[in-house]
């Protein structure tokens, strides 16, 4: 049994004392020779952020480090000298403390679904009934901000 929680889009981002950071308005395609942190496109997440490149007519920047650790991307983000795509909950339920500014892209609707996955027939533990119930409260903004 599988239970969508939220529908996951990206964000661009940059460190909130970036150039970048103080733009009111910027196309995606100013940022194509920016030094980028993006997951491998090999990757599911790679992937739909290729998606985002390709469905605006951008060819999809080399990028200068390349990873799938979120705390790597966002240590680099944080610097000031790169840019990056990220999980939008990534960036709401840490990334005003940690340094991250959401730039004001617009970019191509592309989410992915966040949820839980339950084996049919099986029983709950109370500790994971309580873990559901809990992820089901913290996600409730996110899907406010739709």
């Amino acid at each position: 049994m599988a239970e969508t929680l939220f529908d996951e889009p990206f964000v661009s981002v940059a460190g909130a004392r970036s150039r970048w950071a103080r733009r009111r308005r910027i196309e995606l395609a100013e940022l194509i020779d920016e030094p980028w942190v993006l997951p491998p496109y090999d990757s599911v997440p790679g992937l739909l952020i290729l998606e985002i490149f390709r469905a605006g007519n951008l060819r999809p920047p080399t990028p200068s480090v390349v990873t799938l650790a979120v705390q790597l991307t966002t240590n680099l983000i944080i610097t000031g000298r790169y840019v990056g795509l990220l999980p939008r909950s990534a960036v709401q339920f840490s990334g005003s403390r940690a340094g991250l500014k959401i730039l004001p892209v617009k970019l191509v609707d592309q989410r992915t679904a966040v949820g839980i996955m339950m084996v049919k027939n099986r029983t709950i533990s109370p500790l994971a009934g309580l873990f559901i119930d809990c992820a089901r409260q913290v996600v409730r903004p996110l899907e406010k901000g739709k």
